[in-house]
């Protein structure tokens, strides 16, 4: 068993950075070797352009997916991407490990799926989602919410964050992944009340407790069910007789949005 594990923060003694040691230590203590992706470690460049491309197949007009696919085609894709596909494709399992801001992931690790989930090589017409280039291998998403718990429910003030998620766990179903639900660490914001850092002390603890389970019986864990390429016609639109396995696809016009 191989495990990647990629870490999206900036400050090493972050509740993140310790999640993602508790990860790989969890990992080892079930003989399986671990490689970490510390994205702000590595200075990892998260901003796709044309400078990374000497040979391109376009030097007019620069299209990403254009040059992405020629350079995999000529194997001359940029070192720092090559390196983290290599690294995609070696594990069984792969943990990204990020905190939530603004509703999203951080810029760096948007950028790493901008640069890495590399059209051509990781995915194409007709190699998507079940028929995905890293179909077979698992992907969990761990991640640290400054909101409290209530905040993050279906009718919090910060939005169900099982939908604000959903975007990421798309992505990587689009390569092939097999994308486990993710686990949640709410409220993390440290505070100056003693009780309150007591409390966030032992959610932490329970965390890492959490978290260590999981990767304990990641092999039999549910995975999140995806609509498949079968379940739309020829327009891309999902057919009637679909299951819609997310509000984001949806057999209905018009959305809901009342009580």
């Amino acid at each position: 068993m191989h495990a990647l594990i990629i870490l999206a923060q900036p400050e090493p003694r972050s509740t993140n950075a310790r999640l993602a040691r508790c990860a790989a230590e969890s990992f080892r203590a079930r003989g399986a070797s671990v490689e970490l992706s510390d994205l702000y470690a590595m200075g990892f460049d998260p901003v796709e352009g044309p400078r990374h491309y000497r040979a391109r197949a376009d030097a007019a007009y620069f299209d990403a997916q254009r040059e992405q696919r020629g350079a995999y085609e000529l194997a001359v894709t940029p070192a720092d991407v090559q390196a983290e596909i290599e690294k995609l494709q070696r594990a069984d399992f792969v943990v990204f490990q990020f905190p939530l801001w603004w509703w999203g992931p951080p810029a760096i690790l948007k950028g790493w799926f901008d640069r890495v989930l590399i059209y051509g090589g990781l995915y194409g017409s007709g190699r998507r989602l079940e028929r995905g280039l890293l179909a077979g291998r698992k992907a969990m998403l761990s991640v640290t919410l400054g909101a409290s718990p209530a905040a993050c429910e279906h009718d919090g003030a910060d939005g169900d964050i099982q939908l604000v998620l959903w975007p990421v766990l798309i992505t990587l179903r689009y390569v092939g992944l097999s994308v486990l639900p993710p686990l949640l660490v709410p409220g993390v914001h440290a505070s100056r009340d003693p009780a309150a850092s007591e409390a966030l002390a032992a959610r932490l603890v329970a965390a890492e407790r959490a978290l260590a389970d999981r990767i304990a019986q990641i092999e039999t864990l549910p995975e999140l069910p995806f609509n498949t390429l079968e379940d739309f016609d020829n327009n891309s639109r999902l057919k009637p007789d679909a299951e819609a396995h997310t509000p984001f696809i949806r057999h209905r016009a018009k959305l809901d949005l009342g009580p």
